[in-house]
C-alpha cells in the first residue's frame, strides 16, 4: 500500500461508513481559525461499529464524549486497511506524528509502518 484513500463521514451521517477493517481519525473544528484538529486516532475490525460506539452513551473516553455532547463540529475520517499489522503501524505513525490529546495510551508498537506524511496530510489541505 503506497497511499491511503481517505473518506469522510460527518455526524450523524454514518450510514456510508462500511463494516470493514480500517484506521480512523476523529477531528474537531476549532472556533478561532475553523481548522480541524486531530483529537483521536484508532483502528478497528469494523469501522461502522466503532464510529457508532464513539457517538453513543457508552463511550468511555470522557474528553471525546464531552466534545460529542457539546456539539462540536466533528469529522470521522477513515481509510480501509485489511491487514492488522498495517493498521497497527499506521495508527502508531499517526499517533506519533499528530499527538492526539484524546488518545490516553499510545498504540501498540508495530514493526510495519507504511504510512507517509503526504498520504496523511492529503485530507487536511
Amino acid at each position: 500500500m503506497k497511499y491511503l484513500t481517505w473518506k469522510i463521514a460527518v455526524p450523524p451521517k454514518f450510514n456510508k461508513v462500511p463494516e470493514k477493517p480500517g484506521i480512523y481519525i476523529i477531528s474537531t473544528q476549532q472556533e478561532i481559525d475553523h481548522e480541524y484538529e486531530i483529537k483521536y486516532v484508532g483502528h478497528t475490525d469494523n469501522l461502522l461499529n466503532r464510529v457508532n460506539q464513539h457517538w453513543s452513551q457508552e463511550e468511555t473516553n470522557k474528553e471525546l464524549k464531552d466534545h460529542i455532547a457539546e456539539d462540536y463540529i466533528m469529522k470521522f475520517n477513515y481509510s480501509l486497511v485489511d491487514s492488522i499489522s498495517d493498521r497497527e503501524g499506521m495508527v502508531l505513525y499517526l499517533y506519533n506524528h499528530f499527538k492526539p490529546p484524546f488518545n490516553h495510551t499510545p498504540p501498540l508498537e508495530s514493526s510495519i509502518v507504511k504510512c507517509t506524511v503526504p498520504a496523511v496530510r492529503k485530507i487536511y489541505k
